[in-house]
Formats: structure tokens, sequence, C-alpha cells
């Protein structure tokens, strides 16, 4: 089937259209957009700047994406680094995702993610594969989602955050430090803790009861009420022997020793 524009769609000079892709009515693509294959935007989209999205992801109506950045620092048009989104993405109505600056080399959204009603992505970010972001998530510049993570409602996260792989954070939470993977936020007084390992999104993956076993055996070590005086390092050092089998719970530690930008909360009970 070829691709099909509709007559009141507006496809600048210079954009580069995929085989089989549907252009919805008032969509407006830039002149450095490229779509890939059987890509469809709904009806009022806009696209520009140096985006890319690839093959088979579906945009819906009145999302904004790969336009100038909101960061005051860049605001010369012609330095933006773009944006890049993967294949087989679903971006919901409303949605904004901006274009990187000239800090990083672009936004970048993984493949197989869906981001949700109202939610919007900052410049600079780097967002991994099969990531959720449900309705109204709010994600501020330059944070790093890892692949799986879910966003529940309303979330909200700070510039330069790091959430680690497979991490759930439920609705309503403000995030200003990292997330750890594998893991569990919930709000308290509006700030998202960490509570325990997100055993069901785990399970849903294949992680076996001794891949569980181990990060929750890092987590308790190093963060849980029972800990001695001992440094961070320490525990980890400690741990780390006994968890080094697991690819997971290693995983763990390297996100906490080397990986965390803005450390990490963990509520004390």
């Amino acid at each position: 089937m070829a691709t099909v524009i509709d007559p009141s769609a507006i496809v600048k000079p210079g954009a580069v259209i995929g085989d089989d892709c549907k252009i919805g009515p008032f969509c407006i693509i830039g002149p450095d957009v490229v779509l890939g294959n059987r890509v469809e935007l709904i009806s009022n989209v806009i696209i520009d700047g140096k985006t890319s999205i690839g093959d088979d992801s579906i945009v819906y109506p009145f999302a904004v994406l790969g336009v100038m950045c909101q960061d005051l620092k860049w605001q010369d048009e012609s330095t933006m680094t773009g944006l890049r989104i993967g294949k087989r993405c679903r971006i919901r109505e409303y949605v904004t995702i901006h274009s990187g600056t000239p800090a990083s080399d672009g936004t970048e959204i993984g493949d197989d993610c869906q981001i949700g009603v109202n939610a919007h992505v900052g410049h600079d970010c780097k967002v991994g594969s099969n990531v959720v972001m449900s309705n109204l998530v709010q994600v501020a510049g330059h944070v790093e989602i890892e692949d799986y993570a879910i966003l529940s409602g309303g979330v909200m996260v700070l510039q330069f955050v790091r959430i680690g792989r497979n991490a759930f954070i439920s609705g309503m939470s403000g995030v200003g430090d990292d997330v750890l993977p594998y893991s569990i936020y919930e709000a308290a007084s509006a700030r998202a803790v960490y509570r325990t390992i997100n055993r069901v999104g785990l399970m849903r993956h294949g992680f076996t009861n001794d891949d569980m076993h181990a990060i929750h055996n890092v987590y308790c070590s190093v963060f849980g009420c029972d800990k001695d005086n001992t440094t961070v390092t320490d525990r980890l050092n400690k741990v780390r022997k006994e968890v080094k089998n697991s690819p997971y719970a290693m995983d763990a530690i390297d996100f906490i020793e080397n990986r965390s930008k803005r450390g990490i909360r963990v509520e004390k009970k």
C-alpha cells in the first residue's frame, strides 16, 4: 500500500517519508523530519526539527515532537541536536517531546515505548525501550530512563535523574533522586521513595525467584534498617560476594556504584 497524505497536511520540502505511511488531516512535517515505514500520524500532529521516527510507530492527535527546547541557555534553533524515536512506539494525544541541545547528541526514545496523554519529555533525555509513561507524566531535561521502566500517571521527574530498568513508580510521585532498578517507588509526602523490589513486574518478564532474592539481598544489605555502621562501599563489597552469580543483582550494584548521579533516597521505616 502506498503512502497516503491527506490534502490538508503540510509536508515541507526535504522531509523523508517512508513506505506505506499514513499522514492524516492537518499534520505539519518539517523539512528535516524522517519517518520510517508504516508510520501513522492520525491528525493535527506537528513534527519539526531534526526528528526521526522508526517503523510502525503511531502518533495521535495534537502531539508536538522535535520542536526547540525550553532551556533558555539554548535558543538558537540551528544548534538543536534533534529527536530520535524508535520503532513501534505509541505517542498519544497532546504529548510534547523536545529536541536535544548542544549539551548532548539529541533526545532519544527507544523502541516499543508508550507515552500517554499530556505527557512531556524534555530536552536531552535518554529513554530506553519498552518504557511506559502514563498520562500527565512530566520528565524534565537530561533524564535517563532505562528499559522496561513504568511511570504511572502524574509522575514528575526532576532534571538529571536516572531511573533504573524494570522500575515502577506509583502515580502522583515527585522524583528528585535516582530510582533503583527492579524496584517499586511510592509517594511519601509527594516524594517517591523505595518500597521493595518490583516482584510482579519482574515475574512478568521471566525473572526467577533466585534472581529476585539476589536483587532484594543487595537492597536490604545496603539500605536495610538492620545495616551496621559500615560504609556503603563496605556493604556493597560484602554483598557482591554473595550475589556474584546473578547478573541482575550485579547490575543493581553497578547502578548504585557507577550509574547513579543524583543519589538514592530510601525511606527509613
